[in-house]
């Protein structure tokens, strides 16, 4: 899909205040062609005595900038909501397919933090500049097509002078295409990096600290910093010389008009009128050709952008991207926490893995895996590290993003053609080997959106973390503090538990859950687990799980062995 047509599917996401603001823009820099002609017909006027219609034009010309000022007030009004519109569509879009599981609007995972950050607030901001631009040239075109008719009435050849630095910034803005695009790719990639590890730095502020690792930190940091440096500089040079030579051209054009008309100036061919209609025009003529240079660089660096953002929305039209949706912005209601919307449960009978391969780029993964699972079975996978456990789960979960993955997994015989899509509570349920708690109350960690009291209980009592819970003050309703800082490791690790449980789903997948809990805790859940009869698959390394084990996989170097 091209640039402008992606660009176009963003700007109409709320097109009565888009259209709003751009015909106000437009206006604003169409009034001085009305502003220019009434100062050369008053000039006229008063040339030649008639001095009741230079009263008159005078008052059009407080009108004429009243009109003018209103416009530009009402038009900032609009255009700033149109500009919130935009942004967030984009943010939206970005963040549907970053938390989507499976579907066609599912993506790639971000990289990192500080990756997130140049993604949503850089490259959505390259977008909305470039749509801005937009409303700037179309401005720009009616002003100079009317300019230009009121000139040519004067002195053709000096209105034909105005298409010449038009031609010179699209030929020389066409030769730097492919270099604006690569500086601006890598002064993107640069950005990521650096914001990245700032942002990992602060979440490990302790760990640096206690191992005495802050200088070496700030040294890998001041590399990255230097390596940013001198992107930025290379992309911001490079701009700016775009934005000089185009404002040398207009000004090269300026001359150029001044030159035709100086004969006429000179023979006494033109009236006092007539030289008002040139001056009055001559600082807006420059308008056009800037912007032209202007909005042709950042057709190459929104081009980065979208190619960027497609990358997270797993489309490569970046399709996906502009994909229009309800935006709660200007809602004065209260807005309640909504439902999710969850697949239809489909009770498990039996889970079969068919020749299940996932290959990394790295050449890491699983090779050819088969096995089934039976309704409330306790499945143990096994191996050292690096055999791809936790590759295999994901796999099969339809989580394997960066992977190139082959092979069936099998509902009940049915083959899961989307396995993201499916796994998914009340179906499946997963717990990472590092799971993520966010900064809230511990029910709402667990239930992430609306659930009842009873589930909660019930998903605290199975995960084993219901005692400490009812000890903390305010129960369900405690704060954990970010990332879960306020629980110890094993806390963390029942809670997020207990919010793989709490819809009781058909089938577990938990990956390691021994690596932060003690043999008790342990057992206790598995005795839990199979009291209810919830169907489990689970990795881990401890003698207590294979003793309650229907069926032991063992992996190595990626096969079963």
């Amino acid at each position: 899909m091209s640039i402008w047509r992606l660009g176009w599917r963003v700007s109409q996401h709320e097109p009565r205040t888009f259209w709003t603001g751009y015909l106000l823009f437009v206006l604003f820099f169409t009034f001085p062609v009305l502003s220019g002609w009434l100062l050369g017909r008053g000039f006229n006027a008063l040339s030649t005595g008639h001095n009741t219609r230079v009263f008159w034009i005078g008052g059009a010309l407080v009108l004429c900038e009243v009109a003018r000022m209103s416009c530009i007030h009402i038009g900032a009004l609009n255009w700033t909501r149109a500009w919130v519109h935009m942004q967030s569509l984009l943010r939206a879009n970005l963040l549907n397919a970053q938390v989507a599981s499976g579907g066609p609007e599912a993506g790639q995972p971000v990289g990192s933090a500080g990756e997130a950050i140049t993604h949503f607030r850089d490259d959505v901001e390259d977008v909305t500049m470039f749509i801005d631009g937009f409303v700037d040239i179309s401005a720009g075109v009616v002003f100079t097509a009317l300019a230009g008719l009121v000139l040519g009435s004067v002195d053709g050849r000096a209105a034909l002078m105005l298409l010449i630095p038009l031609v010179g910034v699209a030929m020389a803005t066409r030769t730097l295409d492919a270099r604006i695009k690569r500086y601006r790719a890598a002064d993107r990639i640069a950005a990521s990096a650096v914001s990245g590890l700032l942002g990992d730095v602060m979440a490990a502020a302790t760990t640096v600290k206690v191992n005495n690792a802050i200088e070496p930190t700030i040294a890998h940091l001041q590399k990255l910093v230097d390596a940013r440096r001198r992107t930025a500089v290379r992309d911001r040079v490079l701009d700016e010389s775009v934005w000089a030579f185009s404002q040398g051209a207009a000004d090269v054009g300026l001359g150029l008009v001044l030159l035709s008309a100086a004969g006429a100036m000179a023979a006494g061919r033109f009236s006092v009128g007539e030289l008002a209609v040139f001056s009055a025009y001559l600082g807006w003529l420059s308008f056009l050709p800037r912007m032209v240079g202007r909005m042709l660089a950042r057709r190459k660096q929104v081009s980065v952008a979208f190619d960027r953002m497609s990358l997270l929305v797993a489309d490569t039209n970046a399709n996906n991207t502009v994909t229009d949706r309800l935006l709660p912005i200007g809602l004065r209601q209260h807005r309640a926490r909504p439902l999710a919307v969850r697949p239809e449960r489909v009770p498990l009978d039996v889970l079969d893995v068919r020749h299940l391969t996932a290959h990394y780029p790295s050449g890491d993964g699983v090779h050819d895996v088969s096995f089934s699972v039976r309704r409330g079975s306790f499945t143990v996978i096994t191996g050292p590290i690096g055999s791809g456990k936790s590759t295999l789960l994901r796999a099969l979960l339809g989580l394997a993003h960066q992977a190139e993955v082959t092979g069936e997994v099998a509902w009940n015989g049915n083959v899961l053609i989307d396995r993201g899509a499916f796994l998914i509570p009340p179906n499946a349920a997963f717990l990472p080997q590092v799971p993520q708690l966010i900064s809230d109350s511990v029910a709402d960690n667990i239930a992430l959106g609306v659930i009842d009291e009873a589930q909660l209980s019930l998903a605290l009592e199975l995960a084993a973390v219901l005692a400490d819970i009812e000890e903390m003050p305010d129960g369900t309703r405690t704060l954990i503090g970010p990332r879960g800082l306020r629980l110890s490791g094993g806390q963390r690790q029942r809670v997020a538990t207990a919010r793989a449980l709490v819809h009781s789903p058909e089938l577990v997948v938990l990956d390691d859950l021994s690596s932060a809990v003690d043999i008790e805790t342990e057992l206790q859940l598995w005795s839990n687990l199979a009291a209810v009869g919830i169907t489990v698959i689970a990795v881990s390394h401890r003698a207590v799980a294979f003793d309650r084990a229907d069926q032991l996989l063992r992996l190595q170097d990626g096969h079963l062995v």
